[in-house]
């Protein structure tokens, strides 16, 4: 919530521009031009797999190996003009400069030989446990070392696959991408929203070598590889559960607020102590700076004939809600608001994105505009409605990027049975199933301009759909 949730807000602008950054993919207003080269599906159809199989899973806790990257390479990763030619640092790094001129770049030592071994390991293993904190401390002071360093791991291996792509290893590149989706799943596993936003970076940040790969003449197919990934890649369902209880987590003696007896003197500094740690946590501004123990006091007592209203007419006994203090009142009254509200949005999350961002939309505007029953005494779910908002559009274009790479597969696959030609219609490819876009839940905009292609969709959180599609002759 307030704590996680805050970081996730002040986070997700950083986070979005991992997983969309390194090559502009998806950020121009003109169409991105794409040449694309007749490919059949392989036989077996799950020849190649971009999570890996049980088959070659391994025993053992991810997060372990994932702590040995570091392990005896100061001199890698301690190389400062390596780490920012790889992050991006310079006008042009090794994930935006062409793949002709990235061929021919002198990196040392090469990508073949960076200290991938234990992400790859890390990759086939059967679970991930970071172990947070998480109610051992308050939620809102959980560290995420995995958050910070995961993406400097992403981002290494984007380049590294970037490379396997310019010099035509494309089972090598297809390895590289099977070990980045497992470690951003991985990295996901973790219950914060924080974890997931990082997991979904880590897809996007690979999505722009994908695009690059499937346009080399010697790439194999991989549409049935990505149809076979999870739906979604990156699960929240259980830092939502988490974050839903983070008010509990960061202040345990608040859990059982409407029936805990503590004197009028302790539920006042209980509150005081509680009201300006939110509203420190979500400051935004002088309004909500700390307060002054007078100030809450006039705050609660001004908003209890309210409370007690409302929490009656939800089905209190009233005896018990006209005996409280005002501050144990503004407490109950304040956790009934924030899971109200929060559960309102979360359990819209998991509808098709078009239906979810209305409805969590809704209950951002009946936060706006509250009516007494939902009218806040201290600003604590703001953060929370606008993280859920955010995720869930993070998530959306996630799954746009996966479906949007099986569309150029398809495309690939129908070329490869009609003499190199692109279809009329999406609907004309009989050979596999075009997915929709996610984004709108309709199918993607398509259509054919003499022997060019144009595959679009709306712009959602500032990023656009389109591409200019061709067929090259050669197979």
């Amino acid at each position: 919530m307030i704590s996680s949730t805050l970081r996730v807000v002040s986070f997700f602008s950083i986070v979005a521009t991992l997983a969309f950054a390194p090559s502009a993919l998806g950020e121009e207003q003109t169409p991105i031009k794409i040449v694309l080269h007749p490919m059949a599906a392989p036989s077996p159809a799950l020849k190649f797999r971009l999570l890996p199989a049980y088959t070659d899973q391994i025993p053992g806790n991810a997060a372990v190996y994932y702590g040995k990257i570091k392990a005896e390479e100061d001199s890698f990763f301690g190389n400062h003009e390596l780490r920012d030619k790889i992050g991006g640092r310079y006008d042009i790094s090794w994930q935006t400069m062409p793949l002709e001129q990235l061929r021919r770049e002198d990196i040392k030592p090469e990508p073949s030989a960076w200290p991938v071994y234990f992400l790859e390991e890390g990759a086939k293993c059967r679970y991930c446990d970071w172990q947070l904190a998480i109610g051992r401390v308050p939620f809102y002071k959980i560290r995420l070392p995995e958050a910070q360093e995961g993406r400097q791991f992403m981002r290494l291996l984007a380049v590294k696959a970037r490379w396997e792509v310019s010099m035509g290893r494309c089972d090598d590149a297809i390895q590289t991408f099977r070990t980045n989706y497992a470690f951003s799943r991985n990295v996901a596993q973790g219950e914060t929203l924080v974890n997931g936003l990082v997991g979904i970076a880590g897809c996007g940040i690979m999505y722009p070598q994908v695009v690059e790969y499937v346009q080399q003449p010697n790439a194999q197919n991989l549409y049935w590889a990505l149809t076979d990934l999870p739906q979604p890649m990156i699960d929240f369902r259980r830092a939502l559960e988490v974050e839903a209880r983070a008010l509990e987590l960061s202040f345990p003696e608040i859990s059982d607020a409407a029936n805990e007896k503590r004197t009028p003197e302790e539920w006042r500094e209980l509150f005081d102590r509680f009201a300006n740690e939110v509203l420190t946590w979500n400051r935004t501004g002088d309004a909500r700076s700390p307060k002054t123990p007078e100030e809450l006091d006039q705050l609660c007592s001004d908003f209890a004939p309210t409370a007690r209203k409302t929490l009656i007419a939800d089905g209190a006994p009233a005896d018990k809600i006209n005996a409280m203090p005002v501050q144990q009142l503004a407490l109950v009254y304040s956790l009934r608001t924030y899971h109200l509200l929060f559960d309102d949005a979360a359990r819209c999350f998991f509808l098709p994105y078009p239906t979810a961002s209305r409805s969590i939309e809704a209950v951002v505007e009946r936060y706006k505009h509250p009516s007494d029953v939902l009218r806040e005494i201290i600003p604590i779910t703001e953060n929370s409605l606008r993280a859920i908002d955010s995720c869930r559009g993070a998530l959306a274009r996630n799954e746009r990027q996966f479906a949007v790479l099986r569309v150029f597969e398809a495309l690939r696959i129908h070329a490869a049975s009609h003499d190199g030609k692109l279809p009329e219609h999406l609907a004309d490819i009989t050979e596999v199933p075009i997915p929709d876009d996610p984004v709108t839940g309709k199918p993607f905009i398509y259509r054919l301009d003499s022997e060019k292609a144009f595959l679009e969709g709306p712009t959602i959180h500032d990023v656009p759909l389109s591409y200019e599609i061709t067929m090259s002759a050669s197979k």
